[in-house]
Formats: structure tokens, C-alpha cells, sequence
């Protein structure tokens, strides 16, 4: 075997690991900056008492949280709701007649 051709067959694959991780690199931090907004403020989770002791214990204040929701599953989720209330009415409804 010609020592040349393998030592370019080495270093075209060495170039290609780092080309592939180069790549994977670039993927992971787009994927990173597009999950942390720029407008999002990481606020400390920290509870203020509240000076307050029920039975289970002492009342905190947390500070508020923002929630984001996809409109088109939750109307899916509520129709799916809608749809399972109405199947146990009808059946509710037929297990009450008398059987003829």
C-alpha cells in the first residue's frame, strides 16, 4: 500500500471529524440561543414571607410566572373534554331507561 494515500486518507478523515464537529457545535448553540430569549428575565426564585403560619405551614410569596401556551392544542384539549363529558351523558342517559 502506497504510505502516501494513507496518510491523505488520514487527514482527509481527521478534517472531516472536525468539519462534523464544527457543525454539531454550531447546531448546539443555535439551539441554545433560540430556548433562552433575549427578553426573558431569569429572576431568582425566592420567596418572601409572608409572616403567616397555617396548619400546613408557613405562607410564602413567589414572584410571578409567565406561561406560554399553544392556542391550538388547548382548544384540541377542550373539545377532547367536551367530547368525553358528552359520551358519559348519553351513556348515563341510556343506563336510566328501562330495558323493554
Amino acid at each position: 500500500m502506497n504510505p502516501q494515500r494513507s496518510t491523505d486518507d488520514r487527514r482527509r478523515r481527521i478534517a472531516l471529524l472536525i468539519v462534523a464537529l464544527f457543525a454539531v457545535a454550531a447546531v448546539a448553540v443555535a439551539v441554545s440561543l433560540d430556548r433562552t430569549g433575549a427578553t426573558a428575565a431569569r429572576a431568582p426564585i425566592i420567596g418572601d414571607f409572608t409572616g403567616e403560619i397555617t396548619a400546613d405551614g408557613p405562607v410564602y410569596r413567589l414572584p410571578p410566572i409567565h406561561v406560554v401556551a399553544e392556542r391550538k392544542a388547548e382548544l384540541a384539549r377542550i373539545e377532547r373534554e367536551e367530547q368525553v363529558d358528552r359520551a358519559r351523558e348519553a351513556r348515563a342517559k341510556t343506563a336510566r331507561k328501562p330495558s323493554v
